[in-house]
């Protein structure tokens, strides 16, 4: 798992992430599934709810479902692109390839498909922390990250 030093010397923090979907049992499966990978996850109800809570805590990733009622996942991922810092983002959704397609593919990292296969959704957060972690040290005055072996075995977040 990808921890970014604190300012402290011993001290580590989680990849933040927030988790954007108007269904209950979707944010929870995925918070479980973020937290058991070794995320500091949070969740949102909708768009206007994600955008406020991004403006009291920088997110690194963000998991965006489309079709939500205020402001649709489409006009998050817009809003999204203007934030400074501006968290990754992930979406997840049901609907066809072709919808997915009228996104900005600079904004939208990778998708991952509705119903959830636990284990692959896990997978592509590990890996998109690592790009980001790996992206952040390329760049001039990225913050310092430190690769630590993942701790948990995917059986594990099935519990």
């Amino acid at each position: 798992m990808l921890f970014a030093k604190s300012r402290s010397v011993n001290e580590t923090v989680k990849t933040s992430l927030l988790i954007i979907d108007d269904e209950p049992p979707i944010r929870t499966l995925l918070k479980r599934v973020a937290e058991r990978a070794g995320f500091d996850a949070d969740t949102a109800r909708d768009g206007i709810e994600a955008l406020e809570m991004m403006q009291r805590k920088d997110y690194v990733i963000a998991i965006v479902d489309l079709m939500m009622p205020r402001l649709s996942g489409y006009e998050l991922v817009q809003k999204i692109s203007t934030l400074k810092p501006r968290p990754t983002v992930i979406v997840a959704t049901a609907l066809t390839n072709t919808d997915v397609a009228s996104l900005d593919d600079s904004m939208v990292r990778r998708v991952i498909r509705k119903p959830f296969d636990i284990h692959a959704v896990a997978a592509a957060l590990i890996e998109t922390a690592r790009q980001i972690a790996e992206e952040r040290l390329q760049e001039d005055g990225g913050p310092d990250v430190v690769r630590f072996p993942a701790t948990r075995k995917t059986d594990e977040l099935e519990s």
